[in-house]
């Protein structure tokens, strides 16, 4: 996870919030445009903090319930991800008998150090999924890294879908990395990286691959002078043996932006800005055969009060939405310590509002082939088409703009234009302001956003309330729609 503060704010084209009512007209193309990206089939995924993954399985409610909603919608299990920050701090222990042990002053703080033992990676089979799982390189010490992963093989290999050597490497030195020694630029952290992944290789030998993540960098655009990126890796660090062995070519993707209000943050001007420093790495993956996927995401990468909001929901909306429309293929929105980081779809026995923005993001592109944003990423307001058999499926419209939950309300008409049916139906995601957050306890009288006017327990995530869809009429090839301030849609078309 991101422990990095950018001292620079992405440029906006226009101002946030606060808006009067406008008039938007879209033209929905018939059927996949120049432009428009295939859609992966399992495009949401979760990501947990290494430390942290044995408390999200065992110890914690709501989360493996809420992750069978994204089971059922996928038809499989959610793909996962776990690794982050600790997994480079991480010692396996083949004698240890637990999952895993640390010390700390506060329960709310990550370990520097932690052991893991064999169990840790029975945790992996037991949920059954396609897993990234991620090994420590930035401590330097290959035979112990490597004796976890043949281990883990062994244990959940059926599961282990790629293998990720270090997290976020190119701050190993400033986090003070015993494997990075300055100066650590694309060059020396480029050929460290190549020579761990043919190490690896040499000991993994006839199993299945490709099986390594490339890349799993913090940053997306050049920080510093010659500062390692994962254009370098392809280009110039990896040969052919190493590149036939990658699966994904992996970054990592928080706000850019130091803005200090939900209102600046939340905009799709700023989630646009964000998503377009991924276009070149998402090229040149595509450049080798392979995809580029976000293997940790999430709002902020420090921890900012705003992100447990639904405004903090809308940006996890707007933001798998724009990622596909490159053509990222897959997004893990990472979750981190427990009760801690303020981004997590999960406090414990609560369903915090950005996990709706995650179920969201998997009701509108699950069973979809191809995604186009027709919108120019300008203004407030975001419009996605999702097409299925070369026709469109869904349309997904976003109005980013605030509403603190008191005084007027503005509201924007969006006129779908190009379609072929007599009406159409959608649901609707809405909550009373921008700033809501859910609260502990019973959540029928407590604050929750909702879906089509369902929301989700904080016991067992329980979805509960009556699915509302709303039905608009479709007159000379055109529906409206009115979406007032921080809320969006999917029409089914």
């Amino acid at each position: 996870m991101l422990r990095l503060v950018l001292f620079f704010a992405v440029a906006c084209a226009t101002s946030t919030g606060r808006a009067p009512s406008t008039n938007i007209n879209v033209a929905v193309p018939g059927k996949p445009p120049q432009g428009a990206f295939a859609l992966d089939s399992y495009p949401i995924g979760a990501s947990f903090e290494f430390f942290m993954w044995p408390s999200y399985m065992l110890n914690i409610t709501p989360p493996m319930q809420c992750l069978k909603h994204f089971d059922e919608l996928y038809g499989k299990k959610m793909p996962i991800r776990i690794g982050g920050t600790t997994q480079d701090r991480a010692t396996y222990d083949p004698n240890f008998k637990g999952y895993v042990s640390y010390e700390v002053a506060n329960p709310l703080d990550a370990p520097l150090n932690l052991t893991y033992g064999p169990r840790f990676f029975d945790l992996i089979a037991q949920y059954g999924g396609e897993t990234i799982l991620g090994f420590n390189r930035g401590r330097n010490n290959r035979t112990n890294t490597f004796a976890a992963v043949v281990e883990a093989d062994k244990r959940a290999g059926n599961d282990i879908m790629a293998i990720e050597l270090g997290n976020e490497p190119d701050l190993y030195l400033l986090n003070q990395q015993p494997v990075a020694i300055a100066p650590w630029t694309e060059v020396e952290e480029g050929r460290n990286n190549a020579d761990w992944a043919q190490a690896f290789l040499n000991i993994w030998r006839a199993r299945k691959t490709p099986i390594l993540l490339g890349g799993s960098y913090a940053i997306p655009i050049e920080f510093m002078p010659h500062w390692p990126n994962t254009d370098y890796l392809i280009d110039s660090a990896y040969n052919k043996t190493i590149k036939d062995a990658i699966k994904y070519y992996s970054g990592h993707l928080y706000a850019l932006s130091n803005g200090t209000t939900l209102e600046e943050e939340m905009n799709h001007v700023r989630t646009v800005a964000d998503v377009s420093t991924l276009v070149e790495k998402v090229n040149t993956a595509k450049s080798v055969g392979r995809d580029y996927i976000l293997g940790e995401t999430n709002f902020h990468g420090l921890d900012e009060t705003m992100d447990q909001t639904f405004g903090g929901a809308l940006v996890t909306l707007d933001r798998s939405m724009r990622a596909t429309s490159i053509g990222l293929k897959r997004l893990y929105y990472h979750q981190g310590t427990i009760n801690q980081a303020f981004f997590n779809w999960w406090s414990d026995n609560q369903v915090e509002a950005p996990f709706y923005g995650g179920y969201m993001s998997a009701l509108a592109l699950i069973n979809g082939d191809d995604i186009v944003a027709v919108d120019d990423g300008t203004t407030s307001h975001a419009q996605y088409i999702i097409y299925k058999d070369g026709k469109p499926s869904k349309a997904v419209l976003i109005n980013t703009e605030y509403y603190s939950g008191s005084g007027t309300r503005s509201s924007t008409s969006i006129t779908l234009d190009g379609l072929s049916c007599r009406k159409v139906k959608a649901l609707r995601f809405t909550a009373s302001s921008s700033e809501l957050a859910t609260e502990k306890g019973d959540t029928a009288k407590g604050p929750h956003p909702t879906i089509g006017g369902q929301y989700f327990d904080n016991k067992d995530c329980a979805i509960l309330g009556k699915l509302v869809y709303e039905t608009t009429a479709v007159r000379s090839n055109k529906a409206v729609f009115r979406l007032a301030a921080s809320e969006a849609l999917i029409v089914y078309l």
